[in-house]
């Protein structure tokens, strides 16, 4: 195709979006536009597409991700092909921002973490251009087609903040975890600043950013963080006097998003429930998509949990370190990616070990199971304290994490963590199953109530302003 002929295609299509933000305006202004940014991180993309679908009840939503996201979201049941077809005509539109984030940054190598900054740094200008467009440049597989009022945008993503609020577009930080974890968070960027560290520049833009916004909405529960919330006010960190919605648990309960994509996983999982007549017994683990372990590591685990029937969602390359005589295929399962919430929300899991990641934790706690923490960096080392001491459903090893080295944690250590979970296990359960009904309760009160008041938030804004769009 010539760059003639594919100007005037991509010129029309740009005439095409202006004619409908006209009619958008003048005709259907009852309903707002709501536009979500996520970074290209599994523990983000999940629960922003989760808050996405619910905010399409009421509203048109365009969620924008890393195109390279797409056919993972697709091929795992969490996003539908129509939502991503031009001709797609539901509330709910999903865009795939071309923003050279193509490699799946999973777990290849343990520097992957340090990629971060770049990651983020490569969405900034065609995340611009696709919001706010001042060239015939496509930055993305399709154009954004109705008015914003309102933009919820991944607390690492800062620029549309910035550029939203030039414009008086209303700006929302999305929180991908639990207050506690946000405000640690603030506190450690604070003292980089203070000291001077390297790669302060995302945090002063972050600090600023957030006399911006209007708000964060937090992807947890107001019961679960009721006290990080008091002592938050007592602090003077950047957003400390904001409005905070907590809108957790977003995952639906069914699970309809999310399917067996092999169905003879769930067919292991049922027999494994009928030979313990009812029992739970089957293990979980999962480290989440950055976690890499050390054969050697691989090696420990399989040592320690042999003699219980397991499902590992573990990388291909993890995978093709660990000797397949130490796999019992009647009683083991290793997956590239597993169903993660209808897994643990089947009876036959006795536990969860995890990296720790939020929504991961969120999931194991909406299906009411003791989890043994493992936490690799970052924010899951306060979540696995979290639910060992504070919500006491699980355990939590302690200095393994990359600050720590990553120790190798033999065999006998895990099966001592193993051992001391199992041996008080009508604890956990009790605990676990309390936490479950706390999130549940939540789901239908207390985060209803705070997602009411940002569909009441973006009503307001189109009954006040009910002609105002962005400009192409």
């Amino acid at each position: 195709m010539s760059d003639i002929l594919r100007w005037i295609m991509l010129s029309s299509e740009i005439l095409l979006c202006t004619t409908i933000f006209v009619v958008c305006s003048m005709t259907d202004r009852n309903t707002g536009h709501i536009v979500l940014i996520t970074s290209p991180f599994y523990g983000h993309i999940i629960p922003m597409i989760d808050l996405a679908k619910r905010l399409a009840v009421h509203h048109y939503v365009t969620y924008i991700v890393s195109v390279s996201k797409l056919d993972m979201l697709k091929h795992r049941g969490f996003i539908d092909e129509n939502e991503t077809n031009d001709l797609n005509d539901s509330r709910l539109e999903i865009i795939g921002l071309y923003d050279g984030n193509n490699d799946d940054y999973e777990a290849t190598n343990p520097d992957t973490i340090n990629h971060i900054p770049l990651i983020l740094d490569r969405m900034h200008e065609p995340l611009l251009q696709l919001l706010f467009p001042v060239s015939t440049t496509s930055p993305s597989s399709r154009l954004i087609r109705h008015p914003i009022d309102l933009i919820i945008s991944d607390l690492f993503i800062v620029s549309p903040v910035f550029e939203g609020s030039k414009r008086g577009i209303m700006t929302y930080f999305f929180v991908p975890n639990n207050l506690r974890a946000h405000m640690n968070y603030i506190n450690l960027s604070l003292k980089k600043i203070q000291n001077d560290e390297s790669g302060i520049d995302f945090d002063r833009s972050l600090h600023k950013a957030m006399s911006f916004v209007k708000g964060l909405v937090c992807n947890s529960i107001r019961e679960l963080d009721r006290q990080s919330l008091q002592d938050l006010r007592q602090q003077t960190v950047p957003g400390s006097d904001k409005p905070i919605f907590f809108i957790a648990p977003l995952m639906p309960e069914d699970h309809l998003d999310e399917k067996y994509r092999d169905a003879s996983v769930k067919q292991w999982l049922d027999t494994q429930w009928k030979k313990t007549n009812g029992i739970p017994s089957v293990i979980y683990i999962s480290f989440g998509s950055w976690a890499y372990l050390k054969p050697k590591q691989l090696e420990e685990i399989i040592r320690a949990l042999k003699q219980y029937p397991f499902i590992w969602s573990l990388k291909a390359n993890l995978q093709a370190t660990i000797s397949s005589s130490s796999i019992h295929k009647d009683k083991h399962i290793l997956l590239q990616w597993a169903p993660q919430r209808s897994i643990l929300s089947h009876p036959a899991i006795r536990l969860f070990i995890s990296h720790g990641g939020w929504n991961s934790l969120l999931e194991g706690m909406l299906a009411g199971k003791p989890i043994l923490v493992w936490p690799l960096f970052g924010d899951q080392i306060i979540n696995g304290l979290r639910l060992e001491v504070e919500f006491e459903m699980g355990r939590c090893i302690r200095y393994a994490d990359l600050s720590s080295g990553q120790r190798l944690v033999s065999s006998d250590e895990l099966t001592q963590y193993l051992k001391e979970i199992f041996n008080q296990e009508m604890i956990y359960v009790r605990n676990a199953q309390y936490i479950r009904q706390i999130m549940m309760h939540a789901k239908e009160k207390s985060s209803r109530k705070d997602f009411e008041k940002i569909i009441k938030i973006v009503n307001n804004r189109i009954a006040t302003q009910p002609t105002k769009h962005t400009d192409l």
